[in-house]
């Protein structure tokens, strides 16, 4: 029985093909640098109540970074510092289903990536915002925070009203495909930071024997090709 070359070439390309595919969707080791505060802007908070009160200002919204040399704006999925340079793994929707992810403990973790995907969908990604965005990027921000983990109390009662519709709002959405919202970054070390990122993502580095793989096949196909037209 005969070699059937087309059917070879077909299985090949086919397998070049799905290795491609896959390869996207790997996880990609990165490395993240904050530059500097981007758009992100001050709020007020307090703890504690009358005089014993104490009153004190976070940061929040999109910060520009550098991922592999590459400029982009993120928030941190916690109250702290962004500052330094780190390694990081990049994360994906897919990653996270499969339970990847700094947050990603306990019944609720998926759900948690969910609602926080769907307000950062709600973000202002310009560059160069008014105070009125950033303000408003900086409260999603600390609703994110909020749903992650802890945060101050704030000071101003109208973030409050905005911060609790921002809130009830997201919880309607415990379900919410975030993979062409953001992308995240999740620290190597021992900090264990994590980054919500703007698309696209780092792209994970293609082998080169792929390539002449997948040449390799499209060799073979346009041989059966050329074949078949003579024989005709």
């Amino acid at each position: 029985m005969g070699i059937n070359l087309k059917t070879i070439s077909l299985t090949i390309t086919s397998v070049a093909l799905s290795f491609l595919i896959s390869s996207t969707a790997l996880s990609a080791q990165v490395t993240i640098t904050y530059d500097s505060p981007g758009t992100s802007t001050l709020l007020t908070t307090k703890v504690g109540k009358g005089k014993n009160s104490v009153i004190g200002i976070v940061e929040a919204g999109l910060s520009s970074i550098t991922v592999d040399g590459n400029n982009s704006l993120a928030l941190n999925t916690s109250n702290s510092s962004m500052a330094g340079t780190w390694q990081a793994t990049a994360t994906s929707y897919a990653d996270v289903q499969a339970g990847a992810g700094k947050y990603n403990s306990g019944a609720k973790g998926k759900e948690n990536y969910a609602k926080a995907g769907y307000l950062f969908s709600l973000l202002n990604i310009s560059t160069s915002l008014d105070a009125t965005a950033a303000k408003y990027n900086a409260l999603v921000n600390y609703v994110i925070w909020d749903i992650m983990g802890d945060v101050p109390k704030l000071k101003n009662k109208q973030d409050r009203k905005a911060v609790n519709k921002l809130r009830k709002s997201a919880d309607g959405y415990k379900k919410f495909d975030w993979s062409t919202t953001m992308v995240v970054y999740t620290a190597n070390d021992n900090s264990a930071r994590e980054f919500f990122a703007v698309l696209p993502p780092i792209a994970t580095p293609i082998p080169s024997a792929l390539f002449l793989f997948g040449s390799m096949a499209l060799g073979l196909f346009g041989l059966v090709t050329r074949k078949q037209s003579f024989s005709a």
